[in-house]
C-alpha cells in the first residue's frame, strides 16, 4: 500500500526507534504505576506523551534534514506516533482494569480520571481525544519541520543544556555545596554563553537577519526552561534535595511543584529578551568581522 509515494514499511523503517521508545516508556511508567509509587510523584517522570510530543518535533526535524519527505509525509508520521500511543495506553488501561491492578494507566481518582469511573468510559474517553492529540502531534512534527535548520545548528548546545542539567541535579543530590556547584553548573549562565557563542557563528553558517536570532534565542530559552522545570519534577519525584527544587532551604517551606514551576515559566520571557540581545549583540560582532576587508600583514 503506498501512502503518498511510499509504503507503510518505509514509514516504520523511519520511525522504528520512535516507536521503540514508545513502547519501553509505555513498559515503564506500568511497572513504576503498579510499583505502588504515589501517581503524583512519578507520574510526569514517565510521561509518554512528553515523550511522543519530543519524538514529533525530532522527526519532524529529520523528515526535512534527510529529504525524506514534504509536509504530506508529516502525516502519517504522526498518525503512526498517535497509534502506537494509544494503543499501548489502551491496552495498558484494559490489562489494569480487569486484573484489578492499581497503575497510572486505569487509576480512578488521579490524573483526569474521576472516581468512580468505569473501564469502558475511560477507554472511550481516551480514545475521544485521540483526534485532537493526533493533530497536535502534526502541528509540533511541521514545527520541527520547519525550523529544521535551526534545530540542526543548535543540537550540540541542546546536548550541552542536558548534560549540564544531569549533572547539576547530581551535583545536588551528593551535597556538593549550593554556593560553589550552583555556579558550576547554572543553566541560565550556560544558556547564556550558548546564545552568545551561537549568535556570533550565525553569520557565517548562512543565519541572515535578526529574525533568526530571535528563534535561536528563543529555542535556547525554551530548553532551559523546561529543563529546569523538568529537573524540578524529578527532584519531587524522586523524593530528594537537589538545586532543582529544595523546599524550605532555597525555596519557601511548603512550596509545591507546581508553584515552583509556575515561578520559573513566569521567568521565561525575561530570559528569552536576554538570550535574544545577547545573541543579536554576538551577531552583529560576527557580522562585522565577517565583512571587515582582511588586513594585510606587513
Amino acid at each position: 500500500m503506498s501512502i503518498f509515494g511510499k509504503s507503510f514499511r518505509d514509514y516504520v523503517r523511519f520511525l522504528r526507534t520512535g516507536l521503540v521508545l514508545i513502547v519501553v516508556m509505555g513498559l515503564v511508567r506500568f511497572v513504576v504505576g503498579v510499583s505502588g509509587l504515589p501517581y503524583d510523584r512519578a507520574t510526569n517522570l514517565t510521561s509518554v506523551t512528553i515523550l511522543v510530543f519530543l519524538l514529533a518535533i525530532i522527526y519532524g526535524q529529520r523528515a526535512a534534514a534527510l529529504r525524506f519527505g514534504g509536509y504530506r509525509h508529516l502525516i502519517p508520521i504522526a498518525l503512526l506516533l498517535s497509534f502506537t500511543m494509544y494503543g499501548f495506553i489502551v491496552l495498558a488501561m484494559i490489562v489494569e482494569g480487569v486484573s484489578g491492578i492499581r497503575g497510572y494507566f486505569h487509576s480512578p481518582g488521579s490524573g483526569y480520571a474521576p472516581h468512580g469511573m468505569g473501564l469502558l468510559e475511560h477507554v472511550i474517553g481516551q480514545l475521544s481525544v485521540m483526534g485532537t492529540m493526533t493533530v497536535a502531534i502534526l502541528g509540533v512534527a511541521i514545527l520541527g519541520y520547519l525550523l529544521s535548520r535551526h534545530l540542526m545548528y543548535l543540537r550540540n548546545a541542546f546536548f550541552l543544556l542536558a548534560a549540564m542539567a544531569v549533572l547539576r541535579f547530581v551535583a545536588g543530590t551528593i551535597g556538593v555545596p549550593y554556593a560553589i556547584g550552583s555556579w558550576l553548573t547554572s543553566l541560565l549562565l550556560l544558556s547564556l554563553l550558548l546564545a552568545t557563542y551561537y549568535g556570533y557563528r550565525a553569520s557565517s553558517q548562512g543565519f541572515d537577519g535578526y529574525a533568526h536570532l530571535l528563534l535561536i534565542g528563543f529555542m535556547i530559552a525554551f530548553a532551559t526552561t523546561h529543563l529546569v522545570a523538568y529537573g524540578i519534577a524529578v527532584t519531587d519525584g524522586l523524593g530528594v534535595s537537589s538545586y532543582y527544587h529544595a523546599p524550605g532551604a532555597r525555596e519557601p517551606l511548603g512550596m509545591g511543584v507546581r508553584q515552583h514551576v509556575e515561578a520559573h515559566l513566569r521567568f521565561s520571557p525575561l530570559l528569552i529578551l536576554a538570550l535574544t540581545a545577547a545573541a543579536s549583540t554576538a551577531f552583529a560582532l560576527g557580522r562585522r568581522k565577517a565583512h571587515s576587508p582582511n588586513r594585510q600583514s606587513v
